[in-house]
């Protein structure tokens, strides 16, 4: 604690300059639709969410009591993210270096001083947990007492409960050092950690798993040659838009000299070894690696003042990237050059965009189905989550979880990204359509459980139970398109059936529930892939899929 306070009176100035440039950033920058995702979040406190842990709501919720403002809401990552700046500082500092370094750090685009320095992002607290991991497992290492143990465990747990990437960090930790796993202090470690993450475990027993499932399963898109060259473009981007290369080689050629540093460059490397494997499977966010970045820069610094490689050419490659920074983040404030950058699409004035969409709608409520960016934005502009239902094929979010579109029940509503009634352009470029349902009708709430393939006499059948898990009744087949459908597929043979037509059943009633057995035509084998959705006019009610073995 000393030494670290020590390092904050060495830069206390430009730690408060910072500071209040980020302030001012975050005041005069339109919110990006990915933040105003993380509050909707925020509305609703609970262990876990569809995409993430539950640390960057609890991030928002602070701020948004604050102020429901962009500087409010972001207020609590600009903290953080000073510490961030400062356990770098103090990790890679050397006191007679203080400029240099400071422009070293400041011209990586992505790391906690830019974008995760004043945005509302799961990589945020992620960042600030890292380095206080950072520290807590450095002092481990020069003394593995119960209370150091504690500490440590403390920092693992705000970790994971900030972001899934967390778990590579620690992947890397004991890959770069195995003597830990016959240390009996490590296993301490790893129990606290694990009672202190009991509550999101069991979050995700009670949800289905939904974020596992998500990120292992839905979010894979298989090989591209475009996911990877975009991976290893955007990677060198980010390590500098002109010095990446040579900071990643300097990252490799560092030799450590203690068990600490080993660690740094193994977290360092690792995770573009991790992504550029994973990069076949599915697409890669640049800011994936956003973490690792912290151990990066602080590697490549010590190599660049160890060995004085690229002392020559180093400053000719810094400096232009820091003005071209501070210049992007000029461009990034304000409502300006947002219909000719896409980036800029990104920030949305919301407010603007809610009243665009009022003066659309011409009062009628709007019923949210595609994207979860949309819904969010509106969201936040109008200080309350909106009825959504997603459409079929759109992106699983968060908003699956807060269905609430039974409010409209048998109200006329618009209904955004659906259909081609209305079709309009916003300033910022971005194209919308939208239709009108007149007696809008949800069947939210209606469920499947207890789904199996059995045969009976040598013929499979698909057996299911319906369940109405509200207090309405409800009707199988309201209009001509609000209708409750059936699309399932075994091991990739899709077929479609509407509830109506199994049996003479027109409606379930308050928490009724209905058993159905579908035969099926073809011959199975032993394993067997099934998918199953409910949907109603091309909008989702439920979803499942599974793997079972034929008996």
């Amino acid at each position: 604690m000393e030494k670290i306070l020590r390092t904050f009176s060495e830069y206390k100035w430009f730690l408060l300059l910072w500071g209040l440039i980020n302030i001012v950033q975050a005041a005069y920058t339109n919110l990006h639709f990915d933040e105003a995702y993380y509050w909707l979040y925020s509305t609703i406190l609970s262990w876990g969410y569809f995409d993430h842990p539950p640390m960057v709501a609890v991030v928002g919720r602070i701020g948004d009591l604050i102020s429901h403002s962009t500087l409010g809401l972001r207020l609590v990552p600009i903290i953080m993210g000073l510490f961030v700046m400062l356990g770098i500082l103090h990790l890679a500092g050397r006191q007679h270096q203080k400029f240099h370094l400071i422009l070293y750090v400041i011209s990586f685009p992505l790391i906690t001083s830019h974008i995760a320095g004043f945005l509302i992002l799961p990589d945020a607290p992620l960042c600030f947990f890292f380095v206080f991991f950072l520290l807590a497992y450095r002092r481990y290492l020069e003394c593995d007492s119960i209370s150091h143990s504690l500490i440590l465990s403390l920092a693992v747990a705000g970790m994971v409960y900030s972001k899934y990437h967390a778990v590579l960090i620690l992947f890397f930790t004991i890959l770069a050092n195995f003597s830990l796993l016959s240390k009996r202090s490590f296993w301490l470690v790893a129990l606290c950690s694990t009672t202190f993450l009991l509550p999101h475990f069991y979050w995700q027993f009670q949800n289905d798993f939904p974020s596992i499932l998500y990120h292992v399963d839905t979010r894979t898109s298989g090989f591209s040659i475009n996911n990877f060259l975009e991976y290893i473009g955007g990677q060198l981007l980010l390590a500098g838009p002109f010095s990446g290369l040579l900071v990643i080689y300097m990252a490799i050629k560092f030799k450590p000299q203690n068990t600490f540093e080993n660690t740094l460059k193994y977290i360092a490397i690792g995770f573009y070894i991790f992504f550029l494997l994973y990069c076949f499977r599915s697409r890669i966010e640049a800011h994936w690696t956003s973490v690792s970045m912290i151990a990066l820069i602080v590697v490549s610094y010590l190599h660049f003042l160890r060995s004085g490689t690229f002392k020559k050419i180093m400053p000719y490659l810094i400096y232009p990237a820091v003005i071209l920074i501070i210049i992007s983040r000029f461009v990034l404030a304000g409502d300006h050059l947002e219909e000719s950058l896409r980036l800029k699409s990104n920030f949305v004035n919301m407010e603007k965009w809610a009243n665009e969409l009022d003066s659309i709608s011409g009062g009628v409520p709007i019923l949210f189905t595609n994207k979860y960016q949309d819904l969010s934005i509106y969201s936040y502009a109008k200080n309350q989550i909106m009825p959504a239902a997603p459409r079929v094929g759109s992106r699983f979010s968060q908003v699956d979880l807060y269905r609430i579109d039974s409010l409209y029940d048998g109200h006329r509503v618009l209904a955004l990204s659906f259909g081609n009634e209305l079709k309009w352009q916003s300033k910022n470029q971005l194209r919308h359509y939208a239709s009108f349902i007149d007696s809008y009708y949800s069947y939210t709430g209606i469920v499947m459980d207890d789904i199996n393939i059995v045969q009976t006499d040598s013929i499979p059948f698909l057996s299911f139970n319906l369940r109405n898990m509200t207090h309405k009744n409800r009707l199988f087949q309201c209009d001509s398109t609000q209708r409750l459908k059936l699309d399932y597929s075994v091991n990739g043979h899709a077929y479609t059936v509407f509830i109506d037509e199994l049996d003479q059943m027109q409606m379930i009633g308050p928490f009724e529930t209905i058993n159905y057995s579908i035969a099926l035509s073809e011959k199975l084998e032993n394993k067997i892939k099934v998918k199953v959705a409910l949907t109603s006019n091309n909008l989702r009610v439920y979803n499942d899929s599974y793997y079972q073995r034929l008996k």
